[in-house]
């Protein structure tokens, strides 16, 4: 953790200085996010590979180790990156396997065009096969935790446990604020000017991680221009969705899933709301559950020591 920080500190003193002098333009602030991304990534020895997955040249970063191999999803319109500071948080012998999904970050859209998240979920295990690996931990946040659930129910023989962070797959009984804007011909999770970035933002964390200017419109930006390519994202993964609901994938969980299982939700989540863990710990009775309060829909950004901290002790504990 404290070589992340500092080398975050040391370019903000740089990044100061150019906008206290010169300004900075916006291939300037660019260039800035990118370096300050490169340093999270060398602070965690991740090391950015690409390799052809069945039908996309996926992108991913990779840290070898001798200890467990641990898989981590991430969300819609996410990235990789988003990461950084939870991994920065693991123990330094695990093996970290971090990709960028087709259609986000690195990753481009697939040749076949789907986002299926059945298909999200074998492009994932022809990067398992391709890396050698037989076991491991795999961890979804969102979008990326249905994800999750779903290569456990197809692959479960490869994995060792399933870690889900406010995850999606499964409804609670109360109508998240996310969902009734949805009902109301609103998307607030793909954002197509300064306004809604914000409040994509706002509806994310509860805790608002430091974005300084001018980093904070280099990542406005790369957010907006992804409009369509998120859109098309969202309705495959709707579609998903409902197809899964209508063959009653919840009991397809219970019969498949019998690894151990984390479900770590924030208790302020906008976007997915705190009741479905009830409801996914009906379907995976085994599962240890560990509720945030006081945190939104993406603790490993929110909070990521303490939720790096509880996935390494189960981790451990299962060892």
């Amino acid at each position: 953790m404290k070589r992340f920080n500092l080398a975050q500190s040391l370019l903000g003193c740089t990044v100061f200085s150019v906008v206290l002098t010169t300004g900075c333009t916006n291939s300037q602030q660019d260039a800035l996010y990118s370096k300050v991304i490169d340093l999270g990534r060398g602070a965690v020895n991740l090391q950015v590979e690409q390799a052809h997955m069945r039908d996309v040249d996926m992108t991913y970063l990779e840290r070898k180790g001798s200890g467990p191999a641990v898989m981590l999803i991430h969300g819609f319109s996410a990235n990789k990156d988003a990461w950084l500071k939870f991994a920065n948080e693991l123990p330094d012998d695990y093996h970290l396997i971090i990709p960028d999904l087709a259609g986000h970050g690195e990753t481009p859209a697939p040749i076949n065009g789907s986002y299926d998240l059945e298909q999200q979920a074998q492009r994932l295990n022809a990067l398992v096969a391709h890396l050698g690996l037989t076991q491991l931990h795999i961890v979804g946040n969102s979008m990326g935790g249905a994800i999750s659930s779903i290569y456990t129910t197809i692959y479960p023989e490869q994995i060792q446990s399933l870690t889900l962070m406010d995850a999606a797959g499964i409804d609670g009984a109360n109508k998240s604020e996310y969902y009734q804007a949805l009902e109301n011909g609103h998307n607030p999770l793909i954002a197509t000017d300064k306004e809604s970035f914000e409040n994509r933002m706002q509806m994310v964390m509860e805790i608002q991680p430091f974005l300084p200017w001018p980093l904070r419109p280099a990542v406005m930006r790369d957010t907006i221009e992804r409009v369509d390519i998120n859109r098309e994202i969202f309705a495959d993964m709707i579609a998903t969705r409902t197809r899964l609901s209508e063959t009653n994938f919840p009991e397809l969980l219970t019969e498949k899933v019998k690894v151990p299982v984390l479900i770590m939700w924030g208790e302020k989540d906008r976007v997915l709301d705190v009741s479905a863990v009830p409801v996914f710990k009906h379907y995976l009775p085994q599962a240890k559950v560990v509720l945030f309060p006081e945190v939104g829909h993406v603790p490993m950004l929110e909070i990521p020591e303490k939720s790096a901290n509880v996935l390494a002790e189960f981790i451990a504990s299962i060892q």
